[in-house]
């Protein structure tokens, strides 16, 4: 007679691929999360970068700078106004004419000190501040 031999996994090998995979999403996860904070930053920046542009074409148009993001739509400077960051929080923005700064709050949400130099331990919490076209505050690299 011929013993019959029983195929499929045991459960200790289960659990083991199942650690696997817990350890392999812990170091993976942290990392895509930071990634797609990392393309919001850059993505804010690229916005806040075109309204600049738009502001200094209309700067030189008019001889002043807009009195508010909406004046930049009318005309030829921008298509589609972007008024909030990629966060979804909105851009803040101040001008008296001859001068402007316009900010991002960052991840956060909230108005925060001078960002730190590099940025490390909360590095898309910290504002970012663009003044008469400059970024004066900004993640670097």
């Amino acid at each position: 007679m011929r013993r019959q031999t029983e195929q499929g996994f045991s459960l200790i090998e289960l659990l083991i691929v199942v650690g696997i995979i817990g350890i392999i999403a812990a170091i993976t996860l942290p990392l895509l999360m930071d990634s797609i904070d990392r393309s919001k930053q850059r993505r804010t920046m690229g916005d806040m970068h075109t309204l600049v542009i738009a502001n200094g074409t209309y700067k030189v148009d008019l001889q002043e700078y807009a009195p508010a993001l909406v004046n930049l739509v009318s005309g030829e400077y921008l298509q589609v106004l972007v008024s909030d960051d990629a966060w979804g929080n909105p851009f803040g923005y101040n001008t008296d004419g001859d001068t402007y700064d316009l900010t991002s709050l960052g991840r956060d949400g909230a108005t925060g000190p001078a960002a730190p130099s590099p940025w490390v331990n909360q590095p898309f919490d910290p504002d970012i501040i663009v003044i008469n076209g400059m970024f004066t505050q900004a993640p670097g690299g």
